[in-house]
């Protein structure tokens, strides 16, 4: 009598973890120091700063944020659910649609960043780009990409090696043929 055992890769469960970790984590900030102090603006899917005073135009550029961060959030969930899901299945295609959302999340978040800087900058002093830094007057101020944006993008780089190993890793055995090894 045998029986088939069902085998779990690992690596798209992992990937869902991180993902999920990576939710409450800001995605994007700015850090202003000098003079011996530093101070730190972060955004993430929850909201941002109400105030900064490192941003031109600061409310005009945290509403554009917090007003389409759900629609990245929701990528990010699917992706999630998608990349645990697909893990329990000898099927690439779950896994595959992981990997389209989590890639569609990632694009999806960069490109809200550089429209939201371009879009929000008015005068002189002001950010245009997704990362960078600048020191004015002994002040650094440096913004980009943050924790949640990188775990995030580690989970994405878990799901496609996944992909790659899935078949390995979710391959069935029969229980007997598993004892007769063992013998």
């Amino acid at each position: 009598m045998t029986t088939t055992l069902p085998r779990v890769n690992f690596l798209g469960v992992i990937a869902g973890i991180l993902a999920l970790v990576s939710i409450p984590l800001p995605w994007w900030g700015i850090t202003a120091t000098g003079f011996g102090s530093s101070t730190s603006s972060m955004w993430g899917f929850f909201g941002g700063p109400s105030h900064n005073p490192d941003i031109n135009n600061a409310s005009g550029f945290s509403n554009t944020i917090t007003t389409y961060s759900p629609i990245i959030l929701a990528l990010v969930l699917l992706s999630t659910a998608l990349a645990i899901a697909g893990s329990f299945t000898p099927r690439v295609r779950i896994l595959a649609g992981s990997l389209v959302t989590s890639v569609a999340a990632l694009v999806g978040y960069a490109e809200l960043i550089g429209y939201t800087a371009s879009n929000n900058c008015q005068g002189t002093g002001c950010i245009t780009q997704p990362t960078g830094s600048e020191t004015i007057f002994g002040v650094t101020r440096t913004w980009g990409f943050q924790q949640g944006f990188y775990i995030f993008t580690a989970a994405t780089i878990l799901v496609l090696v996944g992909m790659v190993f899935h078949q390995t890793l979710t391959k069935h055995r029969s229980k007997g043929a598993t004892s007769n090894q063992k013998a």
